[in-house]
């Protein structure tokens, strides 16, 4: 495990973006695990969040054109990064997301910030199914955008339709979708924390069920 996966995964324990117990997933599925990055909503755990994606994306020399955060929680993750990306890295790259309806009036269309135009780096706070990526893909793509990448804080490498959901997304749409962490980086990091040991026999036991 890379000191970024660590760290980022320390970043999570400490306030409480990880956590373990029994938790209720909007399909009914129990989960030892719950992941939430709307809990960085102060100035400071949300830039500490934002640099975690900025130095991922500038140590893997990730290409492309502009920022797209789905709403809702998208909105901050895209303007949080591009921020991060201009302060750490000296990186200018512009933002856009979109509005769950579109406006008539006004600033009229469905997008919110720069235009979507050429290759769109789509970011988001966790993959699961893959639904809400796949509706991102879609929406830009059916604006003249190109999604080229993805990324997210975390992979919980579960089942879309048939294959984990981020392997499915890739394969089909040809675009590589990178994570900060997946759950495999979760397991090994309990394994090497003795203090942990029976939240690594729950996740343990999730993986071996639900796992793809």
């Amino acid at each position: 495990m890379n000191d970024l996966k660590k760290q980022f995964i320390e970043f999570t324990l400490d306030h409480q973006i990880l956590r373990f117990g029994n938790f209720s997933l909007n399909s009914g599925r129990q989960s030892p695990y719950f992941f939430n990055t709307g809990l960085c909503n102060t100035g400071e755990l949300l830039a500490k969040l934002a640099k975690f994606y900025s130095d991922l994306l500038v140590e893997n020399n990730i290409k492309y054109d502009f920022i797209f955060g789905p709403a809702y929680k998208g909105i901050t993750l895209a303007t949080s990064i591009s921020n991060s990306l201009y302060n750490s890295h000296d990186v200018n790259k512009p933002f856009c997301f979109n509005r769950k309806e579109s406006k008539a009036h006004g600033e009229k269309g469905i997008f919110v910030g720069s235009p979507p135009i050429g290759n769109a780096l789509i970011v988001d706070d966790v993959i699961s199914s893959g639904k809400s990526i796949i509706e991102s893909i879609d929406l830009l793509s059916n604006n003249d955008a190109i999604p080229v990448s993805v990324l997210v804080a975390f992979d919980r490498m579960e089942v879309g339709l048939a294959k984990r959901a981020s392997i499915e997304i890739s394969d089909k749409y040809k675009i590589p979708v990178y994570s900060i962490i997946t759950l495999d980086d979760i397991v090994e990091f309990l394994q090497n924390n003795k203090t942990m040991t029976l939240e690594l026999e729950s996740m343990t036991q999730y993986i071996t069920q639900y796992k793809r």
